[in-house]
């Protein structure tokens, strides 16, 4: 599911409210290219599966997989 970065943080905070994930920090997974991620002229559009899937197994875990 394709998911504004907004959106996507908001989701991410509704399930886990102590979370540590910014809208910034987002931004930068998917500028690095960490992510899965469509921009849609200026607006980034997130792949939430992707995005918790990153979450959850850890930045190296996950590098290693895709």
């Amino acid at each position: 599911m394709l998911r504004s970065i907004k959106k996507a943080y908001e989701m991410i905070h509704k399930a886990d409210p102590g979370s540590a994930v910014t809208i910034y920090i987002i931004r930068q997974w998917c500028k690095e290219k960490k992510v899965r991620c469509l921009t849609a002229g200026t607006k980034i559009l997130v792949d939430y599966e992707s995005l918790q899937e990153y979450i959850s197994l850890g930045s190296s875990n996950y590098a290693e997989e895709n």
